[in-house]
C-alpha cells in the first residue's frame, strides 16, 4: 500500500478486510455471476455457476488471507492448543536423528530440532485412546498439511482438518491419523530444513514412541505437504542404517496435488501454470512467492535440489530408488499439472509403473480434498484412496 502502510497490522488490517469484503459482495460476486452466466464463458464447461463462484471465493479468501497475514487467528507450532474434541500432545525434537546434508543445511540456516505440537484424528465411534499402541498390522496416516510452507495449520479447528477427518471416516483400514504442526516459513523465519526436522520428529514419535512399524505408516501430504512427504522419505532412505534409532522409510505415500517443483522450471508460456489459472484458486505468482521464501539464507540455488524440487527440470539425476508404493491425486484443471506429471514419470521410472497409482480428477482444481462441496470428485478420490490402501 502507499505510504508504507502494512495491512497485516491493526487497525489497517481490519479496515482493509472490511473494505475487501464490501467490494466482494457489491462488485466481485455480481461480476463473477455474469461472467460465468453461459457454460462457454466458464473456466470449465462442466462447472455450474455455483462451482465457478465457489472456486473464485476460495481464490479470493486465500489471497486476502496471505496479504493481511491471516484473516483470523490460526494455531501454530508455538503452542499446543487443546479443547473439546481436540486430542494433541507435544512431540520432542530429535537432534540425534539429524545427519548428513540436512544437518549441514540446518546448522547453516540456524534452525534446530524443537518441541512442536501434534494432533490425533480418530475414526468416529472407534473409541481409540490417544497414542495407544497399535493393533497387529494396524495402519496409520501421518498427515502433512499444505499451504506453501507459509500458511495453514494441522489443528483440528482449522480448515485443513477436513482432510484427515475424511481419511479416517472413509477408509476402513484407518482407525486414526496423526498430523504434525510443523514450523511455517514466514517473515524470514524457520527456513528449510525446519519443516523437515519437524516432520522427522513426528515420524519418529509414531515409530519409536507409539510403536507403529514403518511399513504400516502411510504418509499423506497435500500440496506443500506432498513436497515434505517426499523430502522425509528421501531423508529416511538416504540415511538408512547410518543412525541407530532412525526409522525405515514409510510403507506408502499418498500425495494430493504434490508441489514437486519450487524452482519454477515448469512455468513456461502455454504451460499449465498459466493455462489453468482461471480454473484454480492458487496462482503462479503466489506459489513462486512462497517458494522464494522457503530456502532462506541458502538462496535460490537450493530450489534446484532434489530435497526441495524433485520434479524440477533443472535437477538432473533425481533418484527415487527405494521409495515406497505411491498414490498420486491431482485435478486436470490445476496449475501444477505439468510438474506433477514430471514427478510421476520420475517416480515410476525408478520404482516401476505398477508401484505408482495416479488418479486424475476431471475438472478439479488444486488440492480439492479440502473442499467438502467439490463433489463428485472428492468422493471419487476418497474411494480410490481407500481401495488402494486396502490393497497394500
Amino acid at each position: 500500500m502507499a505510504l508504507g502502510i502494512s495491512v497485516a497490522r491493526q487497525p489497517f488490517k481490519g479496515l482493509y478486510i472490511a473494505h475487501s469484503l464490501l467490494g466482494l459482495w457489491l462488485v466481485r460476486v455480481p461480476y463473477w455471476s455474469v461472467r460465468n452466466l453461459l457454460p462457454a464463458w466458464r473456466p470449465r464447461r462442466s462447472w455450474s455457476i455455483l462451482r465457478c463462484l465457489q472456486v473464485s471465493l476460495a481464490r479470493f479468501f486465500l489471497h486476502l488471507g496471505v496479504k493481511v497475514g491471516g484473516i483470523g487467528r490460526t494455531p501454530d507450532h508455538r503452542a499446543l492448543e487443546l479443547g473439546k474434541g481436540v486430542d494433541g500432545l507435544y512431540v520432542d525434537g530429535v537432534p540425534e536423528l539429524v545427519a548428513g546434508d540436512v544437518k549441514k543445511w540446518a546448522d547453516f540456516a540456524g534452525v534446530a530440532p524443537t518441541r512442536i505440537p501434534g494432533y490425533w484424528y480418530h475414526k468416529p465411534g472407534a473409541h481409540v485412546v490417544m497414542g495407544e499402541a497399535p493393533r497387529a498390522g494396524e495402519k496409520v496416516a501421518y498427515c502433512l498439511h499444505g499451504g506453501g510452507y507459509a500458511v495453514f495449520s494441522a489443528h483440528p479447528a482449522t480448515p485443513y482438518a477436513v482432510v484427515p477427518r475424511a481419511l479416517v471416516a472413509h477408509i476402513p483400514a484407518l482407525r486414526r491419523a496423526f498430523a504434525i504442526e510443523y514450523r511455517l516459513t514466514a517473515a524470514g523465519t524457520h527456513p528449510f530444513p525446519a519443516q523437515l526436522l519437524d516432520a522427522l520428529a513426528g515420524y519418529s514419535y509414531l515409530v519409536n514412541t507409539v510403536g507403529f512399524s514403518p511399513e504400516n505408516i502411510v504418509v499423506v501430504g497435500d500440496s506443500a505437504g506432498g513436497n515434505l512427504a517426499l523430502a522425509l522419505t528421501r531423508y529416511l532412505g538416504t540415511n538408512a542404517g547410518a543412525l541407530p534409532l532412525l526409522p525405515a522409510p514409510p510403507g506408502a505415500l499418498v500425495l494430493l496435488s504434490p508441489w514437486g517443483d519450487l524452482s519454477g522450471s515448469h512455468d513456461t508460456p502455454g504451460s499449465a501454470a498459466f493455462r489453468y489459472a482461471p480454473s484454480d484458486y492458487i496462482s503462479t505468482p503466489l506459489v513462486n512467492a512462497w517458494a522464494s521464501a522457503y530456502p532462506g539464507p541458502h538462496g535460490h540455488a537450493l530450489l534446484a535440489d532434489a530435497y526441495v524440487s524433485p520434479a524440477s527440470k533443472d535437477v538432473e539425476h533425481v533418484s527415487f530408488k527405494g521409495f515406497p508404493r505411491t498414490f498420486i491425486s491431482l485435478g486436470d484443471a490445476e496449475i501444477l499439472v505439468d510438474q506433477i506429471e514430471t514427478l510421476r514419470a520420475r517416480l515410476a521410472a525408478d520404482v516401476g509403473e505398477a508401484r505408482v497409482e495416479t488418479f486424475v480428477s476431471k475438472d478439479a482444481c488444486h488440492d480439492f480434498l479440502w473442499f467438502e462441496w467439490f463433489e463428485p470428485q472428492r468422493g471419487e478420490v476418497l474411494t480410490a484412496i481407500s481401495s488402494w490402501i486396502e490393497s497394500l
